[in-house]
């Protein structure tokens, strides 16, 4: 049987199995294929699962296969769409912070298991070039967010030798983190709220003076070199080159 010939019988197989035996055969396989997607769910959420406990989080895991097939046989990619699902599901009612939360979790299991990336030092002498020139951001394999609820507080409670509890935390207040990894391990660092402004107006607009500009607008008082310097400090400031426009049309 030539590879064609063999695919279209799997195929065929599988949407429309000839037999009893058949059938029963892929029901086996596909709930094996679902048990192990779910336990993949699982390991990259656990501070959703047990915000929400396991027939909840059972019910996000059946919506999140609806909404996203898995394509690649590396498991530890799998799970993107559970944020969404969650924001769209009636718990976004009852836990308005879940989906925040599923939002930090992804990136924390991301870090865990992302390429490895080789981080060049920022050199000190671009900070004396001109903003208009330079773009900023923060270093490859770095990931921030930031939310209106207190999403690392809350992450925080679940990790092992936690110092502070679920009913410590204000849900009143917004917070946001980077996430990088430091030592080998992934750190979960906090971000006051100007400097995550910053890194939103950085991520939307294409130089350091328009990221400046940007954030200025939403926040006069603006302080752009604590700003840098606390990135700095913490290995998270990138610092590049505006990439430059060939010209276009006839030259003289």
């Amino acid at each position: 049987m030539r590879l064609p010939e063999w695919e279209a019988h799997v195929i065929g197989a599988l949407t429309n199995p000839a037999s009893n035996e058949e059938a029963r055969g892929i029901a086996i396989y596909r709930n094996a294929r679902l048990a192990i997607l779910r336990n993949a769910l699982a390991g990259a959420y656990p501070v959703c699962r047990a915000l929400v406990g396991d027939d909840c989080f059972d019910a996000l895991v059946r919506d999140t296969l609806a909404a996203q097939a898995s394509t690649s046989p590396n498991l530890h990619r799998y799970g993107t769409a559970l944020p969404e699902v969650v924001a769209q599901s009636p718990l976004a009612r009852s836990l308005p912070y879940l989906a925040d939360v599923a939002r930090l979790e992804w990136c924390v299991h991301w870090a865990h298991f992302a390429p490895d990336t080789h981080v060049e030092p920022t050199s000190p002498s671009l900070l004396a070039q001109p903003a208009q020139t330079l773009r900023a951001g923060l270093v490859e394999g770095a990931q921030w967010m930031a939310s209106a609820w207190p999403v690392v507080s809350i992450w925080r409670a679940h990790q092992p030798h936690a110092d502070i509890a679920l009913n410590e935390i204000d849900l009143g207040a917004g917070e946001a983190a980077a996430i990088a990894v430091r030592g080998h391990r992934v750190a979960v660092l906090d971000l006051d709220a100007a400097t995550a402004a910053f890194l939103a107006a950085c991520d939307a607009t294409p130089s350091l003076q328009a990221a400046l500009e940007t954030t200025l607008a939403q926040r006069p008082h603006f302080d752009l070199t604590a700003c840098l310097s606390g990135l700095y400090r913490s290995g998270l400031l990138a610092l590049s080159a505006c990439p430059t426009t060939p010209p276009t049309g006839d030259t003289p």
